[in-house]
């Protein structure tokens, strides 16, 4: 009799260890043949951009990587926020992912005048950040300014009309350089928004709008001819491209910092296996001498870092442009 309950107990036992074990080597099986069909990365931003053309690139490479095509699609509009929230709510399993960046996630979450109906860490693992790059505020010749001093002394100017300048929408790093810009010398400008960089550079060198932000491949060609004129860099630093062009940061803006980044990013939820394959592939990816090749020559930096320093960079530039935020609003109700 106790023989019998004895082989009783370790017959439920075993079954409850295969109970117990099956989810997970199920669950290990699917990651493993993960990726078995194409994989859509997400671009919050129209056809051109910088962005767009980081994030082609890391599609061919990652492709190759994994043995399966990686879709580009581009989902614009609300300073990024369609598009983001569009992954947010996929499924997570490693099919549909996002190629976010500073303003998509962060800035469109800050300054945004309607709730994103997303949260930036909550909702998103990152895969890992790319590459950083800054931008150069930039002004068209009928704009009648050729340098930073020139375009403060015609901003600055009580009897000149408000000045025409594009931005990505609220958040954006050039719209936050205004904004700095309007806090504190009481400039006269006017903020005109556009659904990415692309469209409007082709505005800004068409001559249809006065000033606007360009990422150096975007810009170099024309800078080289004297169609568009570099007025600052809005980011930390100069850039070697263009010594003689001061940074927002020389100019007084110490925080947050402008420069933006772009990485990949995955649903919250998508198992750690496809995160690890996913991450590996993108670090190759970055290695790779077409992606660097256009990164120098877009003024950029091709920067891998991981899921864990890619989660504390958001979460300190999420804090950060919080703070502008909120000091820009203490002083208003002063």
């Amino acid at each position: 009799m106790r023989n019998t309950s004895r082989f009783e107990w370790l017959r439920r036992m075993a079954l409850f260890a295969v109970a117990v074990a099956t989810p997970f080597f199920m669950f290990s099986a699917r990651a493993a043949q993960w990726p078995e069909r194409e994989i859509h990365l997400v671009v919050p931003w129209s056809v051109g951009g910088p962005s767009d053309t980081f994030a082609r690139i890391v599609a061919q490479e990652l492709s190759k990587t994994l043995g399966q095509t990686v879709v580009v699609e581009n989902k614009a509009g609300a300073t990024g926020t369609i598009g983001v929230r569009h992954v947010a709510r996929a499924k997570p399993d490693g099919y549909t992912l996002l190629f976010g960046n500073t303003v998509s996630l962060i800035g469109s979450v800050v300054f945004s005048a309607e709730p994103p109906q997303f949260d930036p860490v909550r909702d998103f693992v990152p895969v890992g950040l790319v590459v950083e790059t800054s931008y150069i505020l930039s002004a068209h010749p009928s704009a009648g300014v050729k340098n930073w001093q020139e375009f403060f002394k015609r901003i600055t100017d009580a009897n000149q009309p408000p000045l025409a300048v594009g931005s990505t929408g609220n958040g954006a790093t050039s719209d936050i350089f205004y904004d700095w810009l309007i806090d504190r010398y009481k400039v006269r400008l006017t903020k005109i928004a556009f659904k990415g960089t692309g469209p409007l550079v082709s505005d800004l060198i068409a001559g249809h709008l006065p000033v606007g932000s360009a990422g150096l491949s975007l810009g170099s060609q024309y800078y080289r001819e004297g169609k568009i004129f570099p007025l600052a860099i809005v980011g930390s630093a100069r850039l070697p491209e263009l010594p003689d062009v001061p940074s927002a940061r020389e100019l007084g803006l110490n925080a947050p910092d402008l420069t933006v980044w772009d990485g990949v990013f995955a649903p919250s939820g998508t198992p750690a296996d496809v995160l690890a394959r996913l991450s590996s592939a993108l670090k190759q990816a970055t290695e790779s001498a077409t992606f660097r090749d256009v990164a120098r020559k877009n003024g950029s930096s091709a920067v891998f870092q991981g899921e864990s320093e890619a989660a504390r960079r958001l979460q300190k530039d999420l804090a950060e442009r919080r703070q502008f935020k909120n000091d820009l609003q203490g002083k208003s109700t002063n």
